[in-house]
């Protein structure tokens, strides 16, 4: 499977779509692409550049996300290795949303904030302007 460089909030990243199976995913990938298994439920692409998230059983897709390797942009305003400075020029509302930043009122994409700082009124109440958002997220809004 050759990758590409859309990124499609609520459907997919690197024409890897939210509900096809992991499976048809992963039989479909280059020779020269590794994978690694987290476990039964993670499968990570080329050193997290694509990482799929998919139920055990029925091994539906239900999230992907993509590090700063990922050479995608969305929309002009969203990518992985964006930092605070660069979302606050990009867009004109930010929120903290189920452990991601959400821009412009944009559902199904969002950049994952740390763990300890998943809640703001700002995104510079905790973070520093400089700080990286490693990975950009996709999933089901």
């Amino acid at each position: 499977m050759k990758l590409n460089n859309l990124i499609i909030p609520g459907h997919s990243i690197g024409g890897i779509c939210l509900g096809a199976t992991a499976g048809s995913f992963l039989d479909r990938l280059e020779s020269n692409d590794k994978i690694i298994m987290e476990n039964d439920t993670i499968a990570i692409l080329n050193k997290g550049l694509i990482t799929i998230y998919y139920t055990p059983r029925t091994e539906l897709i239900t999230a992907i996300s993509c590090n700063k390797l990922f050479p995608g942009i969305y929309d002009h305003k969203l990518w992985p290795g964006m930092n605070i400075n660069d979302v606050i020029r990009n867009s004109s509302r930010q929120i903290a949303w189920s452990g991601f930043v959400q821009i412009d009122g944009i559902e199904g994409i969002g950049l994952s904030l740390p763990e300890e700082h998943d809640d703001f009124e700002q995104l510079t109440d905790f973070l520093s302007p400089n700080f990286i958002f490693d990975e950009l997220w996709v999933y089901n809004p």
